[in-house]
């Protein structure tokens, strides 16, 4: 049996991308549609006896009509024209926290050939030679592990592929850090004869014949050395292969220590290290380090404006130099009112202090750096 297995394509990421197309789009945004669209486009020309979305399908849980309907396109083209086979199931990022609100993947139900898998349990579908056993993301640890336990019990003859969506559970590198993201001990995969894994963003492998096949383009500059596609299998003789598609260029740069600089040095510093990496087409991070008031208030806004044109996305920090820096007390003193705000809405949406505390940090450094830009 051959299989084409991807998976996390995230269609409608992006949307924070400042420059758009007319379409609407962004342009990153049309990024990770393309690299999803050659997905397809490769394995419709391999042809295979059947294909595997192991989840995240969509960034959100309510896409756009739009993005919406170009999946809805592709899918159109993988199932009824092409006529293979496809089981989609639910990731953490397109799985609705209540059932009544419906998972978006489930408007492509009737679409034949297609199996749409969205609530929280366990589905078997059958196929020529054998049988699927989907376990979408689940909100409960617990739920998903008992799901995978069940398919275990009912393995039969023929092949028995497992898909689902979560962490190789003893696995670190493997963790997107994501709130929410479950675990799966690796003695419950052994009985299956492939496990297509979802929700790692590099194409990764678990144990033999447990893989994550990573997301179709580059989703985060932790991933900028990695290749994006989707793995082609056999099941007997047991072989994988990678097919490789079309990603976004990702750098992140060294580091600028500004503490011996002036503003116009350190401007000429940076436009030399765009135009050094030919930054123009790629997505691009720089942190400046030991960076004083003095620098800030000296370089002007239409200077970074047109070093951020130089690069497809340019992420620019500066970073205060010690004496600049201010101690943030986690608390409802000394803080602005946005930061007031931000944490009086994590007050309302039931999150442990740990959590809390964690999320108020990250937030603060957030606006910090960007009252910087």
């Amino acid at each position: 049996m051959r299989i084409c297995h991807l998976s996390d394509s995230h269609l409608g990421a992006g949307e924070a991308y400042p420059r758009r197309d007319t379409t609407g789009l962004t342009f990153r945004q049309v990024d990770i549609i393309n690299s999803f669209v050659e997905a397809v486009d490769r394995i419709v020309a391999l042809k295979p006896d059947l294909c595997i979305h192991s989840g995240d399908l969509f960034h959100a849980v309510r896409p756009t009509n739009r993005i919406m309907t170009i999946a809805g396109e592709q899918l159109h083209r993988l199932v009824e024209q092409s006529g293979i086979p496809t089981v989609l199931i639910c990731g953490n990022h397109d799985a609705p926290k209540l059932a009544a609100t419906g998972a978006a993947i489930d408007v492509y139900r009737n679409m034949r050939n297609l199996h749409v898998v969205s609530s929280p349990e366990l589905h078997l579908v059958h196929i020529a030679g054998g049988r699927i056993f989907a376990v979408p993301h689940m909100h409960n640890a617990e739920a998903l592990k008992g799901a995978i336990r069940r398919a275990v019990q009912d393995i039969s003859d023929g092949h028995n592929i497992l898909v689902t969506h979560g962490v190789a559970a003893g696995l670190p590198q493997f963790s997107m850090a994501d709130l929410g993201e479950l675990e799966i001990p690796l003695e419950l995969f052994e009985p299956f004869d492939y496990v297509a894994m979802g929700h790692y963003h590099n194409f990764s492998k678990v144990s033999e014949r447990v893989w994550y096949a990573g997301s179709t383009e580059r989703l985060s500059l932790a991933e900028r050395d990695s290749r994006k596609g989707f793995i082609a299998l056999e099941l007997e003789p047991f072989q994988i292969q990678f097919q490789e598609v079309a990603a976004r260029a990702m750098v992140d740069l060294p580091s600028i220590d500004a503490g011996a600089l002036q503003a116009d040095e350190l401007l000429t510093l940076l436009d030399r290290k765009l135009a050094d990496c030919h930054a123009s087409d790629k997505i691009v991070r720089l942190t400046v380090t030991n960076v004083t008031d003095t620098i800030l208030r000296s370089i002007p806004a239409a200077a970074l404006g047109e070093l951020r044109q130089k690069a497809f996305s340019l992420d620019l920090r500066f970073l205060r130099a010690p004496e600049s820096r201010v101690s943030r007390p986690f608390g409802r003193t000394a803080i602005s009112p946005l930061e007031a705000e931000f944490l009086k809405h994590l007050a309302t949406i039931g999150l442990e202090e740990k959590e809390r505390s964690v999320l108020y940090q990250e937030g603060l450094r957030y606006l910090h750096e960007e009252s910087l830009d």
